[in-house]
């Protein structure tokens, strides 16, 4: 019998655990204030008067008088195509669904935030929100099973922060983030090829899959930083900061075999294939953000914004396994750090409107090389639209929609590359589409 290359299990998601949001560079998220959505996020870290603001730049604390609460709802209407084919490291055809649609789940993410005033120069605040997350269903049969299946990353943040009026024009803020992130990532597994290149009676490549699933966790905290600066009392400006945050994600990895017993025969002779704990880290990255506001007249005001974000942090990811069978495995990401730019407008025709619009540019982290199922990364453009209307003095509801555009991801993963190779997951070749329809709802109540 010939030889079984030593196999990492856990490698068939080590590609998988940085996976990609429809509507933000690679999974990260930003829909916390339909306030900011419908200006594109134009000014979002700007807006006193928004208490959702405190995502975008803790320094918005400022506006608060007494105390404030946002309650915000956003839904994420995603449209997910491709057309795959993919082929065994055998060299036979893969076989299965070559055109899945829908693969990326509809999504809710709630965020509130809350202020209060200490006295004339502190003020305090909380917010609790999902910065990044991600969830993808592939059909179980299609032909990139081998590649990905599910894939499930939510990220809880909770946020404490406080600020200082250093002057009447000047505002210093920071905060800790507490955060917690919970992934679960599964793809088949072809035990048929793998059978079949150690000698192993009836092994057929492709015909006999068997199933990986990981689930992992982790705590880690951060700090954010923010200053608001208002020269005069037509221009407002904003700069912050979100510190990377380094999760050491630990959990199981557990298998399903193949009926024909091919697996457990591999199983058997390597012990590769034996349910263990696994550990990877997977940096979340640092973000800087500028915002600047200018109002043209009591009606008219013009927004700007630009975020970059350090994804860079993300070159690699080592994934090690509690099971000796399996050495630990490097694969190369080379993220790169993203830009994201937008301008936004408002119109208030009277005390209880406001009417918002706005345009966004969004640059992927995922270069065009390391493309893959789970992370269908490509630049966007937005286009938003919302509505504002105080209630009474105390409440304010603002609705927007934001509508996202963006080109086709083209994945390529070929039978020479060595990694392939190693975890026996064949060739694939395709393109992924995605847009994304954004529906934002929230209440505000202040003091």
């Amino acid at each position: 019998m010939r030889k079984i290359v030593p196999f990492l299990p856990i490698l068939l998601l080590a590609q998988g655990v940085g996976i990609s949001a429809a509507d933000a560079a690679a999974f990260e998220l930003r829909e916390f204030s339909a306030t900011a959505m419908g200006t594109s996020y134009a000014g979002a870290g700007v807006n006193v008067n928004d208490p959702a603001s405190l995502f975008y730049n803790p320094a918005t604390l400022s506006g608060v008088n007494d105390w404030d609460i946002s309650v915000n709802g956003a839904g994420l209407l995603l449209n997910s195509s491709g057309n795959f084919t993919g082929a065994t490291q055998a060299g036979t055809p893969t076989g299965g669904k070559t055109n899945p649609h829908e693969f990326i789940s509809d999504a809710f993410l709630p965020a509130i935030a809350l202020r209060y005033r200490l006295n004339d120069r502190w003020a305090i605040g909380l917010t609790a929100t999902v910065p990044f997350g991600e969830s993808t269903h592939y059909p179980a049969s299609w032909t990139g099973r081998y590649y990905a299946q599910t894939s499930v990353v939510t990220d809880y943040n909770f946020t404490p922060m406080i600020s200082w009026q250093a002057t009447p024009e000047l505002t210093l803020a920071g905060g800790m983030q507490i955060d917690y992130v919970h992934a679960y990532l599964s793809q088949a597994i072809d035990f048929g090829t793998i059978g079949a290149g150690a000698g192993i009676p009836g092994a057929v490549p492709g015909a006999m899959d068997g199933r990986a699933k990981v689930k992992g966790n982790d705590w880690q905290t951060g700090f954010v930083l923010g200053a608001l600066w208002k020269p005069d009392p037509a221009w407002t400006l904003g700069l912050s900061y979100k510190s990377e945050m380094r999760q050491n994600l630990s959990g199981h990895e557990t298998f399903q075999y193949d009926t024909a017993g091919i697996g457990q025969t591999i199983n058997a002779l390597t012990g590769a294939f034996a349910d263990s704990r696994g550990s990877a880290r997977l940096p979340l990255p640092w973000r800087a953000d500028a915002s600047a506001r200018y109002d043209v007249n009591n009606q008219w005001s013009l927004l700007a914004g630009l975020e970059y974000t350090g994804w860079s942090g993300f070159h690699s990811l080592v994934v090690r396994s509690a099971n000796p069978a399996n050495p630990a495995s490097l694969t190369v990401t080379n993220w790169r750090n993203a830009w994201f730019g937008s301008l936004g407008a408002e119109y208030r025709p009277d005390d209880r409107w406001t009417l918002r619009v706005g345009t966004a540019y969004d640059t992927a982290a995922i270069p065009k090389a390391h493309l893959e199922p789970r992370i269908p990364g490509a630049d966007r453009y937005w286009l938003s639209a919302g509505v504002g209307y105080k209630w009474n003095e105390h409440t304010e509801i603002n609705l927007a929609y934001d509508h996202l555009f963006a080109p086709h991801s083209t994945v390529r993963q070929s039978l020479a590359d060595p990694v392939n190779a190693a975890a026996v997951r064949g060739g694939l070749d395709g393109v992924s589409n995605t847009n994304a329809n954004l529906v934002g709802l929230q209440v505000t109540y202040r003091e």
